[in-house]
Protein backbone atom coordinates (compact mmCIF):
# COMPACT_ATOMS: atom_id res chain seq x y z
CA UNK A 1 0.00 0.00 0.00
CA UNK A 2 1.24 3.27 -1.06
CA UNK A 3 0.53 6.73 -2.91
CA UNK A 4 2.05 7.35 -6.80
CA UNK A 5 1.42 10.32 -8.36
CA UNK A 6 1.17 9.01 -11.35
CA UNK A 7 -2.18 6.88 -10.37
CA UNK A 8 -3.40 10.09 -8.39
CA UNK A 9 -3.26 11.82 -11.09
CA UNK A 10 -4.57 9.90 -12.91
CA UNK A 11 -7.78 9.56 -10.81
CA UNK A 12 -7.91 13.14 -10.86
CA UNK A 13 -8.22 13.50 -14.51
CA UNK A 14 -11.20 10.98 -14.17
CA UNK A 15 -12.92 12.42 -11.27
CA UNK A 16 -12.65 16.00 -13.65
CA UNK A 17 -14.46 14.11 -16.06
CA UNK A 18 -17.10 12.82 -13.93
CA UNK A 19 -17.78 16.04 -12.72
CA UNK A 20 -17.25 18.32 -15.42
CA UNK A 21 -17.63 22.03 -14.56
CA UNK A 22 -19.50 23.04 -17.27
CA UNK A 23 -22.02 20.32 -16.26
CA UNK A 24 -22.31 21.81 -12.81
CA UNK A 25 -26.01 23.52 -12.99
CA UNK A 26 -27.00 26.14 -10.48
CA UNK A 27 -30.34 26.39 -9.75
CA UNK A 28 -32.43 28.79 -7.54
CA UNK A 29 -34.05 27.25 -4.55
CA UNK A 30 -37.17 27.81 -5.40
CA UNK A 31 -36.90 26.45 -8.45
CA UNK A 32 -35.31 22.94 -7.51
CA UNK A 33 -38.19 22.72 -5.30
CA UNK A 34 -40.95 22.84 -7.49
CA UNK A 35 -38.98 20.50 -10.17
CA UNK A 36 -38.29 18.18 -7.27
CA UNK A 37 -41.39 18.21 -5.21
CA UNK A 38 -43.35 15.54 -7.10
CA UNK A 39 -40.14 13.15 -6.55
CA UNK A 40 -40.11 14.10 -2.87
CA UNK A 41 -43.79 13.00 -2.51
CA UNK A 42 -42.91 10.04 -4.18
CA UNK A 43 -40.24 9.04 -2.19
CA UNK A 44 -42.60 9.73 0.99
CA UNK A 45 -45.25 6.97 -0.27
CA UNK A 46 -42.41 4.56 0.02
CA UNK A 47 -40.75 5.69 2.41
CA UNK A 48 -42.25 7.86 5.16
CA UNK A 49 -38.83 7.54 7.31
CA UNK A 50 -37.17 9.84 4.83
CA UNK A 51 -39.31 12.70 5.16
CA UNK A 52 -36.96 15.44 7.20
CA UNK A 53 -33.93 14.71 4.84
CA UNK A 54 -33.21 17.07 2.38
CA UNK A 55 -34.15 15.94 -1.33
CA UNK A 56 -31.84 14.14 -3.21
CA UNK A 57 -29.46 16.70 -5.27
CA UNK A 58 -28.31 15.62 -8.44
CA UNK A 59 -24.29 15.38 -8.49
CA UNK A 60 -24.64 18.07 -11.53
CA UNK A 61 -26.61 20.50 -9.13
CA UNK A 62 -25.39 23.36 -6.99
CA UNK A 63 -28.61 24.73 -5.42
CA UNK A 64 -28.37 28.70 -4.20
CA UNK A 65 -30.14 28.82 -0.66
CA UNK A 66 -31.06 31.45 1.73
CA UNK A 67 -31.43 30.19 4.40
CA UNK A 68 -30.91 29.57 8.49
CA UNK A 69 -28.73 26.61 9.57
CA UNK A 70 -29.09 25.35 13.01
CA UNK A 71 -26.63 23.34 14.82
CA UNK A 72 -27.38 21.41 18.02
CA UNK A 73 -24.40 19.92 20.51
CA UNK A 74 -25.15 17.54 22.72
CA UNK A 75 -22.58 18.81 25.55
CA UNK A 76 -22.65 15.70 27.82
CA UNK A 77 -21.77 13.37 25.08
CA UNK A 78 -18.12 12.56 25.97
CA UNK A 79 -19.34 11.95 29.47
CA UNK A 80 -21.79 9.07 28.44
CA UNK A 81 -18.89 8.20 26.59
CA UNK A 82 -16.63 6.91 29.30
CA UNK A 83 -17.36 4.21 32.28
CA UNK A 84 -15.13 5.63 35.41
CA UNK A 85 -12.70 7.34 32.93
CA UNK A 86 -12.26 4.92 30.29
CA UNK A 87 -14.39 3.47 27.38
CA UNK A 88 -16.16 0.05 27.30
CA UNK A 89 -18.12 -1.50 25.55
CA UNK A 90 -20.96 -0.64 28.18
CA UNK A 91 -20.24 2.89 27.70
CA UNK A 92 -20.26 2.37 23.58
CA UNK A 93 -22.96 0.57 23.81
CA UNK A 94 -24.85 3.56 25.79
CA UNK A 95 -23.03 6.48 23.47
CA UNK A 96 -24.79 4.40 20.72
CA UNK A 97 -27.81 4.23 22.44
CA UNK A 98 -28.23 8.04 23.44
CA UNK A 99 -27.39 9.58 20.00
CA UNK A 100 -29.92 6.97 18.29
CA UNK A 101 -32.55 8.09 20.76
CA UNK A 102 -31.70 11.89 20.03
CA UNK A 103 -31.24 11.51 16.23
CA UNK A 104 -35.07 10.12 16.48
CA UNK A 105 -36.17 12.69 18.30
CA UNK A 106 -34.37 15.23 16.22
CA UNK A 107 -36.03 13.84 12.83
CA UNK A 108 -39.61 14.00 14.59
CA UNK A 109 -39.29 17.59 15.76
CA UNK A 110 -37.70 18.58 12.20
CA UNK A 111 -40.90 16.80 10.55
CA UNK A 112 -43.01 18.57 12.76
CA UNK A 113 -41.48 22.38 11.99
CA UNK A 114 -41.53 21.59 8.24
CA UNK A 115 -37.31 21.89 8.37
CA UNK A 116 -34.82 19.88 6.06
CA UNK A 117 -32.45 17.71 8.10
CA UNK A 118 -28.72 18.36 6.47
CA UNK A 119 -26.81 16.10 8.56
CA UNK A 120 -25.77 14.25 12.23
CA UNK A 121 -22.08 13.95 12.99
CA UNK A 122 -21.48 12.71 16.65
CA UNK A 123 -23.66 14.85 19.13
CA UNK A 124 -24.23 16.91 16.53
CA UNK A 125 -26.67 18.10 14.58
CA UNK A 126 -27.46 20.36 11.40
CA UNK A 127 -30.80 21.44 10.16
CA UNK A 128 -31.85 24.15 7.74
CA UNK A 129 -35.04 26.32 7.44
CA UNK A 130 -35.61 26.96 4.03
CA UNK A 131 -39.48 27.78 4.05
CA UNK A 132 -41.37 30.58 3.66
CA UNK A 133 -38.54 31.23 0.92
CA UNK A 134 -37.72 34.96 0.08
CA UNK A 135 -35.30 38.03 1.43
CA UNK A 136 -38.68 39.61 2.47
CA UNK A 137 -39.18 36.20 5.10
CA UNK A 138 -35.93 36.15 6.26
CA UNK A 139 -36.88 37.26 10.38
CA UNK A 140 -39.74 34.91 9.71
CA UNK A 141 -37.48 31.95 8.93
CA UNK A 142 -35.22 32.82 12.03
CA UNK A 143 -38.20 33.06 14.30
CA UNK A 144 -39.00 29.34 13.09
CA UNK A 145 -35.45 28.50 14.21
CA UNK A 146 -35.09 30.02 17.36
CA UNK A 147 -38.93 28.00 18.03
CA UNK A 148 -37.40 24.98 16.23
CA UNK A 149 -34.36 25.20 19.48
CA UNK A 150 -36.71 25.72 22.05
CA UNK A 151 -38.48 23.06 21.44
CA UNK A 152 -35.51 20.68 20.64
CA UNK A 153 -34.12 21.85 23.71
CA UNK A 154 -37.61 21.10 25.76
CA UNK A 155 -38.11 18.01 24.33
CA UNK A 156 -34.34 16.90 24.83
CA UNK A 157 -35.22 17.96 28.69
CA UNK A 158 -38.53 15.60 28.68
CA UNK A 159 -36.80 12.85 27.56
CA UNK A 160 -33.75 12.78 30.06
CA UNK A 161 -36.38 13.75 32.69
CA UNK A 162 -38.43 10.57 31.78
CA UNK A 163 -34.92 8.59 30.83
CA UNK A 164 -31.70 9.83 33.18
CA UNK A 165 -29.60 7.57 31.00
CA UNK A 166 -30.39 10.23 27.76
CA UNK A 167 -30.15 13.17 29.95
CA UNK A 168 -27.73 15.85 28.27
CA UNK A 169 -28.03 19.91 28.08
CA UNK A 170 -27.86 21.03 24.54
CA UNK A 171 -26.28 23.91 22.53
CA UNK A 172 -27.78 25.44 19.86
CA UNK A 173 -25.79 27.54 17.20
CA UNK A 174 -27.92 29.41 14.82
CA UNK A 175 -26.93 31.99 11.59
CA UNK A 176 -28.80 33.01 8.20
CA UNK A 177 -28.19 33.51 4.75
CA UNK A 178 -26.63 32.25 1.58
CA UNK A 179 -25.12 28.99 0.91
CA UNK A 180 -25.09 26.67 -1.95
CA UNK A 181 -26.22 22.83 -1.34
CA UNK A 182 -25.25 19.94 -2.72
CA UNK A 183 -24.71 16.25 -2.62
CA UNK A 184 -21.55 14.36 -2.98
CA UNK A 185 -22.45 10.80 -1.75
CA UNK A 186 -23.10 7.29 -3.70
CA UNK A 187 -26.65 6.52 -4.36
CA UNK A 188 -26.94 4.53 -0.84
CA UNK A 189 -24.97 6.59 1.06
CA UNK A 190 -26.98 10.52 0.43
CA UNK A 191 -24.25 13.13 1.79
CA UNK A 192 -26.33 16.32 1.51
CA UNK A 193 -23.91 19.67 2.29
CA UNK A 194 -24.38 22.90 2.82
CA UNK A 195 -21.17 25.05 1.79
CA UNK A 196 -20.46 28.65 3.12
CA UNK A 197 -20.27 31.48 5.80
CA UNK A 198 -23.91 30.41 7.57
CA UNK A 199 -23.73 27.24 8.19
CA UNK A 200 -19.92 27.46 9.04
CA UNK A 201 -20.95 29.82 11.83
CA UNK A 202 -23.72 28.26 13.08
CA UNK A 203 -21.43 25.14 14.12
CA UNK A 204 -19.02 27.56 15.61
CA UNK A 205 -21.68 29.14 17.81
CA UNK A 206 -22.88 25.51 18.90
CA UNK A 207 -19.47 24.41 19.64
CA UNK A 208 -18.95 24.65 23.98
CA UNK A 209 -19.60 23.08 27.25
CA UNK A 210 -22.75 26.13 28.50
CA UNK A 211 -26.35 25.45 26.84
CA UNK A 212 -28.49 27.70 25.44
CA UNK A 213 -29.64 28.93 22.10
CA UNK A 214 -26.59 31.21 20.75
CA UNK A 215 -27.95 32.85 17.38
CA UNK A 216 -25.55 35.47 15.17
CA UNK A 217 -25.42 39.12 14.85
CA UNK A 218 -27.43 38.71 11.57
CA UNK A 219 -29.93 36.87 13.32
CA UNK A 220 -30.37 38.63 16.55
CA UNK A 221 -30.50 41.55 14.77
CA UNK A 222 -33.38 40.14 12.75
CA UNK A 223 -35.09 39.18 16.08
CA UNK A 224 -34.71 42.84 16.68
CA UNK A 225 -32.36 42.36 19.82
CA UNK A 226 -31.08 45.31 21.54
CA UNK A 227 -27.38 44.14 21.69
CA UNK A 228 -26.82 42.18 18.50
CA UNK A 229 -23.35 42.19 19.14
CA UNK A 230 -23.59 39.91 22.65
CA UNK A 231 -22.80 36.32 21.99
CA UNK A 232 -24.09 34.94 24.98
CA UNK A 233 -27.38 32.62 24.83
CA UNK A 234 -31.06 33.94 24.67
CA UNK A 235 -32.51 34.55 28.21
CA UNK A 236 -34.46 31.33 28.51
CA UNK A 237 -37.81 33.41 28.99
CA UNK A 238 -37.07 35.00 25.75
CA UNK A 239 -36.29 31.47 24.37
CA UNK A 240 -39.47 30.22 25.43
CA UNK A 241 -41.88 32.71 24.87
CA UNK A 242 -41.00 31.38 20.93
CA UNK A 243 -42.66 28.38 22.04
CA UNK A 244 -46.31 30.44 22.22
CA UNK A 245 -46.00 31.80 18.70
CA UNK A 246 -47.64 30.49 15.63
CA UNK A 247 -44.57 29.18 13.16
CA UNK A 248 -44.69 28.64 9.87
CA UNK A 249 -47.08 30.91 8.21
CA UNK A 250 -48.71 28.11 5.71
CA UNK A 251 -50.17 26.69 9.17
CA UNK A 252 -51.92 28.29 12.28
CA UNK A 253 -50.16 26.07 14.69
CA UNK A 254 -47.78 27.26 17.96
CA UNK A 255 -44.56 25.86 18.40
CA UNK A 256 -45.52 24.16 21.65
CA UNK A 257 -48.37 22.55 19.50
CA UNK A 258 -45.99 21.20 17.52
CA UNK A 259 -43.42 19.85 20.19
CA UNK A 260 -46.27 17.89 21.53
CA UNK A 261 -47.24 16.46 18.62
CA UNK A 262 -43.67 15.03 17.58
CA UNK A 263 -43.06 14.03 21.57
CA UNK A 264 -46.20 12.15 22.03
CA UNK A 265 -45.01 10.21 18.59
CA UNK A 266 -41.48 9.65 19.74
CA UNK A 267 -43.26 8.35 22.92
CA UNK A 268 -45.20 6.14 21.52
CA UNK A 269 -41.65 4.49 20.00
CA UNK A 270 -39.95 4.45 23.32
CA UNK A 271 -42.77 3.12 25.06
CA UNK A 272 -42.93 0.02 22.64
CA UNK A 273 -39.64 -0.60 23.01
CA UNK A 274 -39.67 -0.54 27.08
CA UNK A 275 -42.49 -3.02 26.93
CA UNK A 276 -39.86 -5.54 25.07
CA UNK A 277 -37.36 -4.65 27.74
CA UNK A 278 -35.49 -1.51 26.64
CA UNK A 279 -35.94 1.88 26.38
CA UNK A 280 -33.20 1.91 23.44
CA UNK A 281 -32.51 -0.13 20.28
CA UNK A 282 -30.56 -3.17 20.81
CA UNK A 283 -26.90 -2.88 19.90
CA UNK A 284 -24.76 -6.13 19.10
CA UNK A 285 -21.21 -5.58 18.66
CA UNK A 286 -18.78 -8.13 17.09
CA UNK A 287 -14.81 -7.52 15.93
CA UNK A 288 -13.81 -7.07 11.91
CA UNK A 289 -11.21 -8.40 10.13
CA UNK A 290 -8.84 -5.64 8.93
CA UNK A 291 -8.72 -4.13 6.55
CA UNK A 292 -12.02 -1.60 6.83
CA UNK A 293 -12.10 -0.74 3.08
CA UNK A 294 -14.89 -3.16 2.53
CA UNK A 295 -17.04 -1.85 5.59
CA UNK A 296 -20.97 -1.87 3.99
CA UNK A 297 -22.19 -0.21 6.31
CA UNK A 298 -25.70 -1.18 5.36
CA UNK A 299 -24.74 -4.22 6.46
CA UNK A 300 -24.60 -2.62 10.23
CA UNK A 301 -27.58 -1.49 11.84
CA UNK A 302 -27.32 -1.39 15.76
CA UNK A 303 -28.28 -5.31 16.10
CA UNK A 304 -24.78 -5.92 13.75
CA UNK A 305 -22.26 -3.09 14.54
CA UNK A 306 -18.43 -3.10 14.32
CA UNK A 307 -16.48 -2.33 17.38
CA UNK A 308 -12.81 -2.39 17.36
CA UNK A 309 -9.26 -0.87 17.34
CA UNK A 310 -8.51 1.66 14.75
CA UNK A 311 -7.12 4.98 13.51
CA UNK A 312 -9.44 8.12 13.11
CA UNK A 313 -8.34 10.32 11.06
CA UNK A 314 -10.31 13.95 10.00
CA UNK A 315 -8.46 15.88 7.03
CA UNK A 316 -10.49 19.76 6.31
CA UNK A 317 -10.10 21.75 3.34
CA UNK A 318 -8.29 25.25 4.89
CA UNK A 319 -9.86 28.12 4.30
CA UNK A 320 -12.91 26.64 1.96
CA UNK A 321 -15.80 28.57 3.66
CA UNK A 322 -13.84 32.12 2.45
CA UNK A 323 -13.52 30.23 -0.48
CA UNK A 324 -17.08 29.39 -1.23
CA UNK A 325 -18.14 33.10 0.14
CA UNK A 326 -15.90 34.68 -2.63
CA UNK A 327 -17.60 31.98 -5.52
CA UNK A 328 -20.96 32.95 -4.55
CA UNK A 329 -20.07 36.68 -4.65
CA UNK A 330 -18.21 36.24 -8.05
CA UNK A 331 -20.53 33.75 -9.37
CA UNK A 332 -17.93 31.22 -9.89
CA UNK A 333 -20.33 28.76 -7.54
CA UNK A 334 -20.20 25.92 -10.45
CA UNK A 335 -16.31 26.00 -10.96
CA UNK A 336 -15.79 25.47 -6.96
CA UNK A 337 -18.61 23.16 -6.87
CA UNK A 338 -16.62 20.92 -9.81
CA UNK A 339 -13.68 21.23 -7.76
CA UNK A 340 -15.30 20.15 -3.91
CA UNK A 341 -16.19 17.13 -6.00
CA UNK A 342 -13.05 16.02 -7.15
CA UNK A 343 -10.83 16.97 -3.75
CA UNK A 344 -13.31 15.48 -2.00
CA UNK A 345 -13.54 12.16 -4.80
CA UNK A 346 -9.39 12.09 -4.49
CA UNK A 347 -9.11 11.97 -0.73
CA UNK A 348 -11.70 8.94 -0.47
CA UNK A 349 -9.38 7.48 -2.80
CA UNK A 350 -6.33 7.21 -1.05
CA UNK A 351 -8.10 6.41 1.86
CA UNK A 352 -9.77 3.54 0.25
CA UNK A 353 -7.73 2.53 -2.87
CA UNK A 354 -4.19 3.58 -1.60
CA UNK A 355 -4.78 2.68 2.52
CA UNK A 356 -7.33 0.44 2.72
CA UNK A 357 -9.22 2.57 4.85
CA UNK A 358 -12.96 3.38 4.69
CA UNK A 359 -14.77 6.96 4.41
CA UNK A 360 -17.43 7.25 7.31
CA UNK A 361 -18.72 10.20 5.73
CA UNK A 362 -17.91 13.85 4.82
CA UNK A 363 -18.27 16.48 6.82
CA UNK A 364 -18.77 19.60 4.62
CA UNK A 365 -15.53 20.02 3.42
CA UNK A 366 -13.67 17.45 5.59
CA UNK A 367 -13.48 13.83 5.25
CA UNK A 368 -13.56 11.21 8.21
CA UNK A 369 -12.29 8.07 7.78
CA UNK A 370 -10.85 4.88 9.73
CA UNK A 371 -7.70 2.79 8.90
CA UNK A 372 -6.61 -0.66 11.09
CA UNK A 373 -3.92 -3.11 10.18
CA UNK A 374 -4.22 -6.62 11.62
CA UNK A 375 -5.92 -10.33 11.53
CA UNK A 376 -8.81 -12.35 12.19
CA UNK A 377 -7.82 -11.83 16.13
CA UNK A 378 -6.18 -8.64 16.47
CA UNK A 379 -5.31 -4.98 15.57
CA UNK A 380 -1.57 -4.10 15.51
CA UNK A 381 -1.66 -0.47 16.81
CA UNK A 382 2.21 -0.21 15.23
CA UNK A 383 1.32 -1.02 11.82
CA UNK A 384 -1.83 0.49 12.18
CA UNK A 385 -0.15 4.06 13.25
CA UNK A 386 1.96 3.57 10.26
CA UNK A 387 -0.80 2.95 7.82
CA UNK A 388 -2.43 6.09 9.13
CA UNK A 389 0.53 8.08 8.92
CA UNK A 390 0.95 7.20 5.68
CA UNK A 391 -2.44 8.05 4.28
CA UNK A 392 -2.26 11.48 5.72
CA UNK A 393 1.00 11.99 3.67
CA UNK A 394 -1.05 10.95 0.92
CA UNK A 395 -3.89 12.70 1.41
CA UNK A 396 -1.72 15.82 1.48
CA UNK A 397 0.27 14.92 -1.56
CA UNK A 398 -2.84 14.41 -3.76
CA UNK A 399 -4.32 17.51 -1.98
CA UNK A 400 -1.46 19.35 -3.48
CA UNK A 401 -1.93 17.88 -6.88
CA UNK A 402 -5.32 18.83 -6.94
CA UNK A 403 -3.70 22.35 -6.49
CA UNK A 404 -1.98 22.07 -9.91
CA UNK A 405 -4.84 20.46 -11.91
CA UNK A 406 -7.76 22.14 -10.85
CA UNK A 407 -8.60 26.11 -11.32
CA UNK A 408 -8.68 28.86 -8.09
CA UNK A 409 -7.22 26.73 -5.19
CA UNK A 410 -3.90 27.59 -4.70
CA UNK A 411 -4.91 29.39 -1.57
CA UNK A 412 -6.42 26.71 0.13
CA UNK A 413 -4.82 24.09 2.38
CA UNK A 414 -5.39 21.22 4.54
CA UNK A 415 -5.42 20.29 7.74
CA UNK A 416 -5.32 16.47 8.90
CA UNK A 417 -5.86 15.52 12.90
CA UNK A 418 -5.36 11.85 13.80
CA UNK A 419 -6.30 9.48 16.58
CA UNK A 420 -6.24 5.92 18.03
CA UNK A 421 -8.73 4.14 20.37
CA UNK A 422 -11.59 1.63 20.25
CA UNK A 423 -14.51 2.80 18.12
CA UNK A 424 -17.87 0.81 17.16
CA UNK A 425 -19.36 1.79 13.55
CA UNK A 426 -22.96 1.56 12.71
CA UNK A 427 -25.81 2.87 11.11
CA UNK A 428 -28.27 4.97 13.62
CA UNK A 429 -31.43 6.61 13.20
CA UNK A 430 -34.48 5.90 11.83
CA UNK A 431 -34.73 3.27 9.31
CA UNK A 432 -34.22 3.36 5.89
CA UNK A 433 -33.08 6.55 3.74
CA UNK A 434 -32.99 8.69 7.40
CA UNK A 435 -30.32 6.39 9.02
CA UNK A 436 -26.87 7.90 9.03
CA UNK A 437 -23.56 6.55 9.39
CA UNK A 438 -21.74 6.58 12.78
CA UNK A 439 -18.26 6.09 14.24
CA UNK A 440 -18.14 7.73 17.30
CA UNK A 441 -15.48 7.48 20.07
CA UNK A 442 -12.65 9.44 22.01
CA UNK A 443 -10.93 8.69 19.03
CA UNK A 444 -12.70 10.11 17.07
CA UNK A 445 -13.75 13.12 18.86
CA UNK A 446 -10.10 13.74 19.49
CA UNK A 447 -9.11 13.16 15.89
CA UNK A 448 -11.27 16.25 14.71
CA UNK A 449 -10.27 18.05 17.54
CA UNK A 450 -6.13 17.63 16.51
CA UNK A 451 -7.44 18.69 13.07
CA UNK A 452 -8.80 21.69 14.39
CA UNK A 453 -5.70 22.67 15.81
CA UNK A 454 -3.83 22.92 13.12
CA UNK A 455 -3.54 25.06 10.26
CA UNK A 456 -3.79 24.43 6.15
CA UNK A 457 -0.09 23.10 6.54
CA UNK A 458 0.27 20.90 9.55
CA UNK A 459 -1.15 17.10 10.62
CA UNK A 460 -0.97 16.23 14.08
CA UNK A 461 -1.76 13.28 16.29
CA UNK A 462 -3.39 13.00 19.41
CA UNK A 463 -2.07 11.58 22.26
CA UNK A 464 -3.46 7.68 22.08
CA UNK A 465 -2.18 7.94 18.33
CA UNK A 466 1.52 9.04 19.19
CA UNK A 467 2.08 6.50 22.09
CA UNK A 468 0.62 3.72 19.47
CA UNK A 469 3.06 5.19 16.92
CA UNK A 470 6.31 3.36 15.97
CA UNK A 471 9.83 5.62 17.29
CA UNK A 472 10.23 6.95 13.54
CA UNK A 473 6.94 9.04 14.15
CA UNK A 474 6.86 9.48 17.32
CA UNK A 475 10.49 11.26 16.71
CA UNK A 476 8.68 13.31 13.55
CA UNK A 477 5.78 14.51 15.77
CA UNK A 478 7.69 14.99 18.65
CA UNK A 479 7.32 19.03 18.65
CA UNK A 480 4.08 19.25 20.03
CA UNK A 481 2.62 16.23 18.19
CA UNK A 482 2.38 18.35 14.88
CA UNK A 483 4.56 17.99 12.02
CA UNK A 484 4.10 20.84 8.96
CA UNK A 485 4.61 19.64 5.23
CA UNK A 486 3.74 15.52 5.46
CA UNK A 487 3.64 14.53 1.88
CA UNK A 488 4.01 11.28 1.02
CA UNK A 489 7.62 12.29 -0.91
CA UNK A 490 8.70 14.03 2.85
CA UNK A 491 7.41 10.66 4.44
CA UNK A 492 9.38 8.29 2.42
CA UNK A 493 12.51 10.59 3.70
CA UNK A 494 11.68 10.72 7.17
CA UNK A 495 10.17 6.93 7.33
CA UNK A 496 11.70 5.24 4.56
CA UNK A 497 10.09 2.24 2.78
CA UNK A 498 11.28 -0.44 5.18
CA UNK A 499 11.30 -1.27 8.97
CA UNK A 500 14.18 0.31 10.65
CA UNK A 501 16.34 -2.16 12.28
CA UNK A 502 15.97 -0.98 15.59
CA UNK A 503 12.39 -0.47 15.46
CA UNK A 504 10.97 -4.23 14.86
CA UNK A 505 6.81 -4.31 15.46
CA UNK A 506 6.98 -7.57 16.22
CA UNK A 507 3.55 -7.61 13.18
CA UNK A 508 5.53 -6.44 9.83
CA UNK A 509 5.86 -9.99 8.99
CA UNK A 510 2.72 -11.10 9.91
CA UNK A 511 0.56 -8.36 8.98
CA UNK A 512 0.73 -9.04 5.08
CA UNK A 513 0.17 -13.14 5.58
CA UNK A 514 -3.34 -14.33 5.32
CA UNK A 515 -4.57 -14.80 8.27
CA UNK A 516 -5.40 -18.42 8.27
CA UNK A 517 -1.85 -19.16 7.56
CA UNK A 518 -0.73 -17.50 10.38
CA UNK A 519 0.30 -19.79 13.96
CA UNK A 520 -1.02 -17.65 17.10
CA UNK A 521 0.37 -20.83 19.24
CA UNK A 522 3.58 -18.53 18.26
CA UNK A 523 4.80 -15.77 20.23
CA UNK A 524 5.13 -13.05 18.61
CA UNK A 525 8.57 -11.27 18.47
CA UNK A 526 8.43 -8.09 20.83
CA UNK A 527 9.52 -4.66 19.99
CA UNK A 528 12.88 -3.51 20.70
CA UNK A 529 12.61 -0.73 23.27
CA UNK A 530 16.57 0.81 23.05
CA UNK A 531 15.22 4.00 21.25
CA UNK A 532 11.40 4.32 21.89
CA UNK A 533 10.43 7.62 24.16
CA UNK A 534 7.09 5.87 25.52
Amino acid sequence: MAWQRERAAARIERFKETVPQGDIVVQDFVRFLADTRMAKVSTLAHDSSSASVLVKIPRNRAIMTNAVHVYANLVDFNSVLVDAGRETEASHRRAFEFLHTHYSACDTLIDEFEMQRVDFHGPRLHAVVLAPDGDSNEAERVRVAIAFAAAFREMVERIGHEYPEFRTDVRIGIDTGPAVAIDGGKADEAEPLFIGSPANHAAKLAAGDVGGVYPSERARRLLQQPDPSDFRPLEKAFERAFLDQRVIVSHDTTASGRLQAAYDSFQTDLRLRKSAGSAAVAFTFHYKTPPLSDIVFADHPPSNAVRMPSASLFADIDGFTAYIDGAIRSGAVAEAVANLHIMRAEMAAVLRDDFKGRKVRFVGDCIHGLLAEGNAREVYQTETMRTAVLAASGIRSSFELCQTMLPGIAELGIAIGIDFGTTPICRLGLRGAASVRAATSRATCLSEAEQQRCTGLETALGQSAYSASPATIRQAFMADRKLRNLTAETAAILFGTMSSPYINTGHDDVAHVPAQSIDHAQPKPQPMRAHCRA
